[in-house]
């Protein structure tokens, strides 16, 4: 017997110290955390852009590629340049679309989009992580629009809209707390804090 029930409103294990999450972590079993998990899963990040950020990371998207060999897709070009192979990997970074989107993205941040070094303020690796994960968001929704209606915005709105979308969530979540120089770079990327 694992635990005697609830009393009140309070789950009350028996003497041998058994509990609901003691019981869910043997069922899960321990596995070591992903290198890539803190940049997906911020609680800065939007939560539908970090469930397409696992999902790359994973390798769990349908490209085209993967249709293709599936014999699903009769073609396994990318939809926005025509020129690659659409796998992940082409698309988040090295389509010639994404790299003119990106481009626009880190023009606005004034510094590079992948993930900053550790040494970097956190507030600049969160923002980052914001930026990216709601590009690859964007760019797989564009994407996806494309491939229905085989035609693409400039990459220029999609970096504004990105941008737009970045700004909200980052004024939602900055705090207080941050560092007059975190306040300075943020409100130089045109976000009132």
């Amino acid at each position: 017997m694992l635990a005697t029930g609830y009393q009140g409103n309070e789950w009350i294990s028996d003497v041998r110290g058994y509990s609901i999450r003691a019981g869910y972590q043997w069922l899960k079993g321990s596995h070591p955390p992903v290198p890539w998990y803190k940049d997906v899963w911020d609680s800065w990040t939007i939560p539908k852009h970090s469930v397409i950020g696992w999902l790359i990371n994973r390798q769990a998207l349908n490209t085209r590629d993967k249709l293709f060999h599936l014999g699903i897709s009769g073609s396994n070009s990318c939809v926005m340049c025509d020129i690659e192979p659409e796998t992940l990997a082409h698309l988040f970074p090295d389509c010639a679309y994404s790299k003119l989107v990106i481009k626009f993205l880190e023009h606005w941040l004034q510094m590079r989009l992948q993930t900053p070094p550790g040494h970097c303020p956190i507030v600049r690796r969160k923002v980052c992580r914001v930026v990216r994960l709601s590009c690859w968001y964007v760019l797989w929704m564009e994407r996806n629009t494309c491939r229905v209606e085989m035609k693409i915005r400039r990459p220029e709105l999609l970096a504004s809209e990105i941008q737009k979308m970045a700004q909200l969530r980052i004024q939602q979540k900055f705090s207080s707390l941050v560092q007059q120089s975190g306040v300075n770079w943020v409100t130089s990327l045109g976000i009132n804090v």
